[in-house]
């Protein structure tokens, strides 16, 4: 059956030999209808072409334009952080604390401290959980008055280096296995021995101690002194961490811990590391954690700083989720060795309930206080600051610092 083609070619061939009044033979009738049909081939491949090539135009345009997506988008990842890591660079030598230092504690590791006054016995300042020495921005001037007073920076934290994971070569074999297997990295097993290194040997501050502590620094500063106590005349505990924190109130606190906290100093970590906090704090969509209280500029611009820098936020992170094994650390050093009974230990809450957590949170640390006060530490003093909550360092650092220096003064007494 002829197809539409071959019919359209019949016509035109007929048509053509009634125009010119010839007659065509039955092959000259075929010869014209075949190359009839091949031109009518020739046309619809040639719109066919067309088709194509259009077709390949547009994918052509399409795969340009996703390149230039992608340029776009690849740009708008890695300015960010280029600019954040430039800003940085410029930024730590001119924001690191007045009168810090780094001193080099061994094992290729700095660790910053910043010490003021005169005197003996020599005051140390460590700072809570996450936080650099930033926070006894106000007290420690207060008590230099008296006596001397050094505030660090925690490994990591602040302007302290990150404890280094590559042991150097020219240490002795000996060192580098105590370096590898006894210590774990942000324990407080780990940050008692860098303070021991950073105070008594690397810058060799006079003896007694009076070791003051905030949170997990409080932690430190009782392992240190449980472990130290001949270098310590008086231990002060300010909001301490107690190892049996997450035990209280059917555990709520453990949750929270490593429900809330943990992961939101890890989206902080890697805002920090994309450069997207700068931007954030340019805006005003972050801000820095002095809150509800005025400070300086210099101290407002090294606590965004802080929050812009991936080596702090990491360790702020590691501070966090390594605290369980902190508190196990302190468990086995009771067991082995009973708190020293001569040393003088006050430990200083506040009445008021940090309002930006969950009450049974506040009451969870609450209970865990009380049972460090009543039992772990059974003989201590206790002293309630009035209508402030956890963040009395630099809520209430007048009030902070005069207990500090009576304590201080009572300690000189005990010594003449």
């Amino acid at each position: 059956m002829p197809t539409k083609k071959r019919k359209n070619a019949i016509e035109i061939c007929n048509k053509r030999n009634e125009d010119t009044r010839e007659g065509h033979t039955h092959a000259q009738l075929q010869k014209c209808v075949e190359e009839n049909v091949d031109l009518d081939d020739g046309q619809d491949t040639g719109g066919e072409e067309s088709e194509n090539s259009k077709d390949t135009n547009l994918r052509k345009e399409t795969i340009r334009r996703c390149c230039n997506y992608i340029k776009y988008l690849v740009l708008l990842l890695l300015i960010p952080p280029f600019l954040n890591y430039a800003a940085l660079s410029g930024e730590s030598n001119k924001l690191q604390p007045e009168n810090g230092v780094l001193y080099d504690i061994g094992f290729g590791q700095k660790m910053f401290m910043k010490c003021l006054g005169e005197g003996s016995p020599t005051v140390i300042l460590d700072a809570s959980t996450g936080h650099s020495s930033d926070v006894w921005y106000f007290i420690q001037p207060l008590v230099a008055r008296h006596t001397r007073v050094c505030s660090y920076d925690r490994a990591g934290i602040g302007f302290s280096e990150r404890p280094n994971v590559h042991v150097n070569h020219n240490i002795s074999d000996k060192n580098e296995d105590i370096y590898k297997n006894r210590w774990k990295f942000f324990t407080i097993e780990r940050m008692a021995d860098d303070l021991n290194r950073l105070i008594t040997k690397s810058s060799q501050q006079s003896k007694p101690f009076v070791m003051v502590g905030a949170e997990l620094g409080a932690l430190v500063a009782r392992f240190y002194s449980h472990l130290y106590e001949g270098d310590v005349s008086d231990l002060i505990l300010i909001d301490p961490l107690v190892e049996d924190l997450f035990d209280q109130e059917e555990g709520v606190l453990h949750k929270f811990w490593y429900g809330n906290l943990v992961p939101s100093f890890q989206s902080l970590q890697l805002l920090a590391a994309t450069g997207i906090s700068r931007l954030a704090l340019l805006v005003k969509l972050m801000k820095q954690p002095f809150q509800d209280v005025e400070i300086p500029e210099e101290l407002e611009n090294r606590q965004k700083h802080l929050l812009c820098h991936p080596k702090h936020m990491s360790s702020v992170v590691d501070e966090h989720f390594f605290i369980n094994e902190s508190f196990s650390q302190m468990r086995m050093l009771r067991k082995v060795k009973p708190f020293p009974s001569n040393l003088h230990t006050t430990v200083i809450t506040g009445n008021y309930y940090d309002e930006q957590l969950p009450s049974n949170i506040n009451k969870a640390w609450a209970k865990s206080q009380e049972n460090l006060i009543s039992r772990l530490l059974a003989g201590s003093h206790h002293i309630v600051v009035n209508g402030v909550d956890n963040n009395k360092l630099y809520k209430a650092p007048k009030t902070v610092a005069e207990i500090i220096i009576k304590i201080v003064k009572k300690s000189i007494t005990r010594k003449i």
